[in-house]
C-alpha cells in the first residue's frame, strides 16, 4: 500500500481513530444494506413528477417541467431530467421509486424530521442510538457497519462499535512520519488495533477511488465509489451510511438543468458509479435513498418551495421483486393537500425501510420489530423485494 497519501484519504484520520473499530470482521450475512438520507428536504414532486396527475401543471404553474424533458415510468410518474440515468436501474428491474411517503411526525423542523428518520421511531424524543445501530445489534452473527463521514450519524450511534470513513484532506504525510505514528500507537493496544484498522480501510479503497482529474473529494459520485471499494470487500461492513446535504430549496430552486436538477443529476451518476464499483458484490446489495420531509405543493415568492410533508424515496438493488412506483397517491387538488399546502402523506417511511431491510437480510419479525419499533407492515410494500 502507498501509504503516502493516507491521511489525505481517510479523512478524520487519526483524529477519527478513538471512535473507528479495531477492524471489519468477515460477516456471516450475505446481504449489503446502504442508506443515503438527503439532509434538507427534497422536493419529492420535482424528483418523481406526477405529471400525469390533473392538478400537476396548474399547481405549479410556470415551476412545472415540460413533459418532453421528463424520464417517464408510468402514465403517471416520471423521473426529473436529473434522474434520467436511474432509468436504466428501471429498465433492469432494480429500481422502486415510492412517493407520498412521510416520517409518521408531523413536522416542519429539519432537527426533528431527521431525527425520527434516524431513530425509526415515531417522535423526535426517545431514543439514543439510531435505527442503523438497533439493526446492527440485533443480527445474528458477524457483522459491521460503517458511516462514510467525519463523525457518526444519528442512524448508526448506539452500543455497537461502527467505523467511520471521511475523504476529508489533511495534507501529504511521508512514509516516515506514519512509521513513528505507528510506533507511537503500540504503547496503547486499542489505539493501535485502531490505527491498523484505519490502514485497512485505506487498503480496501484504495487510492484510484478518489483520484481523477478535478474530482471532487467531497463528491456525491467518489464518495459513492468509495463506500462501494469498501463494501464490495469480502472482509468488509454489510451495512453503510451516507448523508448529503443541500435539499433546502427555499429560493431558486430552477427546472431541468437548475441548482436542484443538477444535484439530482449528481446523486444519480453517483448510483450508477456505486453499481458499477460493486462489481458482483451488486446481486445481494439494496440501498434506500430517503429525506426527511417533502416540500410544498406549490411554490414560493422566491422561485422555491418551503418545508412541507410527504415526499419521495428510492430503493435500488437486485433484491426488488420488479421496477414499481409504490404510491397510494392522494392526487394535488385542493382538496386534497396536506393542510391545504402540503402532499399528504399515505406511507411510513419505517414500512419503507422494514420491507428493504426484511428483503436483504435473513431476520425475524421480532428482530425487525426491536430494530424498527412500530414499524407496521404495508400491503402496498408487501411484494416489494424477492
Amino acid at each position: 500500500m502507498n501509504r503516502r497519501t493516507f491521511l489525505q484519504t481517510l479523512g478524520g484520520g487519526v483524529l477519527a481513530l478513538a471512535q473507528a473499530g479495531v477492524g471489519f470482521a468477515r460477516v456471516s450475512q450475505q446481504g449489503r444494506f446502504v442508506f443515503i438520507l438527503l439532509r434538507g428536504g427534497l422536493d419529492g414532486l420535482a424528483a418523481l413528477v406526477p405529471y400525469g396527475d390533473p392538478d400537476y401543471l396548474a399547481l405549479r404553474a410556470g415551476f412545472a417541467y415540460d413533459a418532453s424533458e421528463l424520464a417517464a415510468v408510468t402514465d403517471m410518474f416520471a423521473l426529473a431530467p436529473g434522474l434520467s440515468p436511474l432509468r436504466a436501474f428501471w429498465d433492469r428491474g432494480e429500481l422502486a421509486a415510492l412517493h407520498a411517503v412521510a416520517i409518521p411526525y408531523r413536522t416542519r423542523s429539519h432537527f426533528d424530521g431527521q431525527a425520527v428518520l434516524e431513530t425509526g421511531l415515531d417522535r423526535p424524543l426517545g431514543a439514543s442510538d439510531g435505527w442503523l445501530n438497533r439493526l446492527l445489534q440485533v443480527m445474528d452473527g458477524q457483522r459491521a457497519g460503517v458511516a462514510i463521514a467525519a463523525g457518526t450519524p444519528r442512524s448508526m450511534s448506539g452500543r455497537f462499535d461502527v467505523q467511520t470513513w471521511s475523504p476529508t484532506r489533511l495534507g501529504i504525510v511521508d512514509d516516515v512520519y506514519l512509521e513513528r505514528l505507528a510506533a507511537l500507537y503500540r504503547t496503547d493496544r486499542a489505539l493501535h488495533g485502531r490505527f491498523e484498522a484505519a490502514l485497512q480501510q485505506q487498503t480496501l479503497v484504495g487510492e484510484e477511488a478518489m483520484a481523477g482529474a478535478g474530482a471532487r473529494r467531497t463528491g456525491i459520485v467518489p464518495l459513492l465509489q468509495a463506500t462501494a471499494h469498501i463494501m464490495r470487500q469480502d472482509r468488509a461492513p454489510n451495512i453503510a451510511a451516507l448523508d448529503f446535504s443541500g435539499w433546502d430549496t427555499h429560493a431558486n430552486q430552477g427546472l431541468a438543468a437548475g441548482p436542484l436538477d443538477r444535484l439530482l443529476a449528481q446523486l444519480a451518476d453517483g448510483l450508477v458509479a456505486f453499481r458499477t464499483e460493486m462489481e458482483s458484490a451488486w446481486t445481494d446489495t439494496t440501498v434506500v435513498v430517503m429525506t426527511e420531509f417533502g416540500r410544498t405543493a406549490r411554490p414560493n415568492g422566491t422561485r422555491g418551495t418551503d418545508h412541507g410533508t410527504a415526499g419521495t424515496a428510492f430503493v435500488l438493488g437486485s433484491r426488488l421483486a420488479r421496477s414499481v412506483v409504490v404510491a397510494d397517491w392522494p392526487g394535488l387538488s385542493g382538496a386534497a393537500l396536506f393542510e391545504s399546502r402540503d402532499l399528504k402523506p399515505t406511507l411510513d417511511t419505517r414500512a419503507v425501510l422494514r420491507s428493504a431491510v426484511a428483503g436483504t437480510f435473513d431476520l425475524t419479525a421480532a428482530q425487525l420489530d426491536r430494530a424498527l419499533p412500530g414499524a407496521a407492515s404495508s400491503a402496498a410494500l408487501a411484494r416489494l423485494m424477492r
